[in-house]
């Protein structure tokens, strides 16, 4: 039964960051990154991050990589490499009249390549 809880556990905290990847980190692309506020964001973000990277490593250790796990994990990465191309696609779009600002738009889109780069690591890993 731990098993069981610890999986489900792991998907709700992985769906959790995703959200939060997907709702805070375009908002950061409208503060100056020398805020308070864009700090709070940003720190929100990285959460969102290790939310669901540490779903992927919590599934696989607990089940010893099986083969199914290694599947649903693959599908998870994949998930969080979408999320990170669409957020750098997002903040290195010009925007002229939206307000954004342009060295927080570089640093976004500079988070959501590192996001990009770890997902594909992660996934060169998982199938070693």
């Amino acid at each position: 039964m731990q098993y069981a809880l610890w999986t489900i556990v792991s998907l709700l905290a992985y769906a959790g960051g995703l959200v939060i990847l997907l709702q805070v980190t375009p908002r950061l692309c409208f503060r100056s990154f020398d805020e308070g506020v864009f700090m709070g964001l940003a720190a929100v973000a990285v959460i969102g991050a290790l939310l669901a990277f540490g779903s992927f490593v919590v599934t696989y250790s607990i089940f010893s990589g099986d083969l199914q796990v290694k599947i649903v994990n693959f599908l998870m990465l994949v998930g969080i490499l979408l999320v990170a191309i669409r957020l750098s696609m997002r903040s290195f779009r010009p925007r002229v009249l939206t307000g954004m600002i342009e060295v927080s738009r570089i640093m976004v889109g500079s988070y959501g390549i590192l996001l990009v780069l770890a997902a594909l690591y992660c996934i060169v890993q998982l199938f070693r």
